[in-house]
């Protein structure tokens, strides 16, 4: 009984964490694309909503570091920007 219950814990958490992080890559993957676009909108001398667009993803990196989850998220955030700059390029 004692080893069911325990197998029950560890798949709920391993569930949990899964989710978790899902989000965070998907969060990261949101705050790289506003961020991205906020820098379009204002090299097109749009600044009323590059400035939205940039608190928007400031909104998400908060998030992450109240959390003191900053460094796993920047990881990720880097990643996506990465990717995109390399897209961009091309």
């Amino acid at each position: 009984m004692m080893m069911k219950k325990l197998k029950y814990i560890i798949i709920a958490t391993v569930v949990i964490f899964t989710v978790s992080c899902s989000s965070m890559k998907s969060d990261a993957k949101k705050a790289a694309s506003l961020v991205d676009k906020s820098i379009e909108l204002s090299h097109e001398l749009n600044f009323e909503k590059a400035e939205k667009t940039y608190l928007k993803a400031q909104e998400i990196i908060n998030k992450y570091i109240e959390k003191d989850k900053a460094t796993e998220f920047f990881e990720h955030f880097t990643a996506y920007r990465d990717k995109e700059k390399k897209q961009n390029a091309k």
